[in-house]
C-alpha cells in the first residue's frame, strides 16, 4: 500500500474554508400569530342564511319542548280509568271571587282528592274572553284541579255548530281540560246527536267530556261521555237506591249531584263512594244552588279523603 503524502496545516485550513463556503445556512422562520379580539364579520350572504336557519331552528325546538311539557302537564290533570278515590265535581256557576281561591286552598289541603270544576261565564262560553275567568282557570289548573267549560244542549235540540263554537272558545280562550254538557236527553232517539257533538268536541283536543242528563240515560247516549251525572236533585237519595240510579253504568263513569242538603251524612257518603266516581253535595238550594260553595265543603273534602 502506497504511503499518503503529508498535508500542511495551512493547506488543510484553506481546504476547509473552501468546503464550507459553498454551504448556505438557513435561519429558522419565526411566525407570529395574532389573536383578534373582535368577532369575525359575516360577509357572505350564504353564511347569513345559514345563521338565520340555525337561529329559527333553535327557537322552534325550544317552543316545541315547552308546548310538549305544557300538554303533558295539562293532559295529566284529566281523570283516567286508574282513578280509584272518589272526587268532588263542583259547578262554579258564579263569577270568580274568594270562593274560587277557597276551593284551590282546600284542594291543597287534600291533594289526594280529585276535583273537577265547571266554569260558566255566560250560560256558556260567551262571546268574549274574560281576563278574570282566564286567570282563575289557570290558577285552578296549576293547583291540580280539572277545569271544564259549561255548554247546554237543550236535550238534543241545540245547534251542533253552536256547541262546537262554544267548545272552541273554551279551548282557545281558557285552555280548559274538557267540556261539561248540560241538559242531556234521556231519550235514545238523540243518540246520534250526542255522538256527533262529542266527536266534534274531541276533534278540538278536548278529550274529557261529562254529560248531565240528571237521571238515568240509555247507554247509547252515555257511552260517548267519560262521566255521566245520573242524579241531580234536591236532597239525598236513599243509599238503597244507588243500584237503580246507576242502572248498570260503571262506577268509573257515574256521578251524582245533590243540593239543598242541610248537613252531611258520613254513612251515606261512604255508601255513595262505592257507586260514584265524583260527588257533589251542597246545602244551597233555590233559587240557585250553584251560586256559591257549600258551607261544609271542607268537611266534604275531608270525608272523601278518608277513602
Amino acid at each position: 500500500m502506497a504511503k499518503r503524502a503529508n498535508t500542511s496545516a495551512q493547506q488543510r485550513v484553506c481546504m476547509n474554508s473552501a468546503k464550507f463556503s459553498n454551504i448556505s445556512v438557513r435561519r429558522p422562520e419565526i411566525r407570529v400569530h395574532y389573536v383578534s379580539k373582535t368577532r369575525p364579520k359575516i360577509t357572505s350572504h350564504r353564511q347569513r342564511i345559514i345563521l338565520y336557519v340555525i337561529l329559527i331552528s333553535a327557537i322552534l325546538l325550544v317552543s316545541i319542548a315547552f308546548t310538549t311539557n305544557y300538554e303533558k302537564s295539562h293532559n295529566n290533570l284529566v281523570p283516567g280509568n286508574q282513578q280509584v278515590r272518589t272526587g268532588l265535581i263542583v259547578p262554579l256557576y258564579f263569577d270568580p271571587n274568594g270562593s274560587w281561591g277557597e276551593l284551590i286552598s282546600i284542594h291543597k289541603q287534600y291533594p289526594n282528592v280529585p276535583i273537577v270544576a265547571i266554569i260558566n261565564p255566560e250560560n256558556g262560553s260567551g262571546n268574549n274572553v274574560s281576563k278574570s275567568y282566564l286567570y282563575w282557570t289557570q290558577m285552578m289548573e296549576s293547583s291540580g284541579i280539572v277545569v271544564l267549560g259549561y255548554i247546554f244542549t237543550s236535550y238534543g235540540m241545540q245547534s251542533p255548530d253552536v256547541i262546537e263554537q262554544q267548545a272552541m272558545n273554551y279551548s282557545i280562550w281558557y285552555k280548559v281540560n274538557g267540556i261539561f254538557l248540560d241538559e242531556v236527553s234521556d231519550n235514545s232517539s238523540a243518540s246520534q246527536f250526542y255522538h256527533t257533538v262529542v266527536s266534534s268536541i274531541r276533534a278540538l283536543g278536548l278529550e274529557y267530556i261529562v254529560g248531565n242528563p240528571g237521571t238515568y240515560s240509555p247507554n247509547s247516549i252515555t257511552s260517548c261521555f267519560n262521566l255521566t251525572v245520573l242524579y241531580e236533585d234536591p236532597g239525598l237519595p236513599e243509599a238503597g237506591s244507588f243500584n237503580s240510579i246507576v242502572n248498570g253504568t260503571s262506577r268509573a263513569n257515574s256521578s251524582i249531584i245533590s243540593f239543598n242538603v242541610p248537613y252531611l251524612a258520613p254513612s251515606w257518603l261512604e255508601s255513595a263512594k262505592k257507586y260514584f266516581l265524583f260527588i257533589y253535595i251542597t246545602n244551597l238550594g233555590s233559587p240557585d244552588p250553584y251560586d256559591g260553595l257549600p258551607s261544609y265543603i271542607l268537611n266534604e273534602m275531608q270525608m272523601l279523603s278518608l277513602q
